[in-house]
């Protein structure tokens, strides 16, 4: 099938494996919980409507961030009450949207968020479901970029700084959730158990008095490591949290994104030209960090196919064609002798590669693809020289 879309289609270009897809939905649905869970799509890992359509057909929920993530997943078929939306900066666009919608729950991350949604949601006749996501200042000892769960960062709020008699006076808000997530990348499923842990006593302790919290949602963060064998062990984890919550009646919710379609994911680029730089070999691609940001974010490699039959190595950078010097999809990278001309695969790009994908320098977005075995259909069509144009006026 690679020959055959190369011949078809211009790089460069995302293909997504819908099986790979359906497969990581289809296990984390089979997970021998003794309680009542449900599984919400982290969407910003990838917002492209067929994937989001293919993984609501799987019983999932999303999980949104904006107001745009909860319109597309309102096109793609959820449900509104299985929706939840978090995030730090909510506007107020994005408040009123999601109370007119009447979502699951609206995870606030700022106190003064719920006074808003009280008087609008009073305004409107309505009241609203609302979670507080609590920072459990929990270090998920993975990257310092994708930790969201430690004392001095933006995320969440400090239970210290949290009056729950208030919040239970308000007439258009009804506290129902506590929520928590405490990085991305995660391996090791202790640190995610400790973070559990101050949520249910947390909600123990509210419920002794209030009796409000019916949900936790536990967030994701499940790891999907580009160049390690380690991976979350999900038998234990799934032990533990049975054992956590035993003889408890929460409704529990998980926000897996990356997990989902990360490896689904890969991003296909030609070679255009092989220079030497001093003691370096690099080759400039037509795709760049407008098209997968994270090696130039995170300063990560990731993994790389080279298509050609060479079996000789070297040791190469590759780089894009941007006008910056930070655009390089990879380092002091060993890979068979490269060529003007071969094509190159970066994989694991299905979560975090179209999602943050941009037309920096004027580049047109890449085309879309999903395959399914040997059939594939474009999911999302190559932006044209005119669609950059299309929102301006001069």
């Amino acid at each position: 099938m690679t020959e055959k879309l190369l011949q078809e289609f211009s790089t460069p270009f995302y293909l997504y494996d819908e099986e790979i897809i359906k497969n990581k939905i289809s296990f984390l649905n089979s997970l021998d919980f003794k309680f009542d869970f449900k599984f919400h799509f982290a969407v910003k890992a990838n917002p492209n409507l067929a994937i989001l359509n293919l993984v609501k057909r799987h019983n999932f929920g999303a999980e949104v961030v904006s107001a745009g993530e909860l319109f597309k997943s309102l096109k793609a078929g959820f449900d509104p009450m299985n929706i939840i939306f978090d995030g730090p900066g909510k506007t107020e666009f994005d408040l009123k949207y999601a109370i007119t919608q009447q979502i699951r729950s609206i995870n606030v991350e700022n106190l003064e968020e719920i006074a808003f949604i009280n008087e609008y949601s009073l305004s409107k006749g309505l009241v609203t479901n609302i979670g507080i996501r609590i920072n459990p200042d929990i270090d998920a000892k993975t990257l310092d970029k994708i930790t969201t769960g430690k004392s001095g960062g933006k995320f969440g709020v400090s239970i210290d700084q949290i009056d729950f008699d208030s919040i239970a006076n308000f007439k258009g808000v009804k506290l129902t959730t506590l929520s928590e997530h405490i990085g991305s990348q995660i391996v090791d499923h202790i640190q995610l158990i400790s973070s559990y842990q101050k949520l249910v006593s947390l909600a123990d302790k509210i419920n002794s008095s209030l009796k409000t919290i019916q949900t936790l949602d536990f967030g994701g963060g499940f790891g999907v490591m580009d160049h390690s064998d380690k991976k979350l062990n999900f038998q234990d984890w799934q032990n533990e949290l049975n054992e956590l919550l035993k003889a408890k009646s929460y409704n529990i919710l998980f926000e897996p994104g990356r997990y989902i379609v990360a490896d689904s994911g890969e991003l296909y680029t030609k070679v255009l030209y092989v220079k030497t730089s001093g003691n370096k070999r690099i080759i400039i691609t037509d795709c760049s960090f407008s098209e997968y940001l994270r090696p130039a974010l995170y300063d990560i490699n990731p993994p790389i196919e080279v298509l050609n039959n060479s079996n000789d190595l070297d040791t190469y950078d590759i780089a894009g064609g941007i006008c910056e010097s930070t655009d390089f999809l990879a380092k002091d990278v060993s890979l068979p002798k490269i060529k003007q001309g071969d094509f190159i695969k970066l994989l694991n790009v299905g979560a975090y590669g179209s999602s943050m994908s941009s037309t920096y320098n004027s580049r047109p977005r890449p085309l879309e693809i999903l395959k399914n075995k040997e059939e594939y259909r474009v999911i999302r069509s190559r932006d044209t020289l005119e669609d950059l144009c299309k929102n301006e006026i001069m």
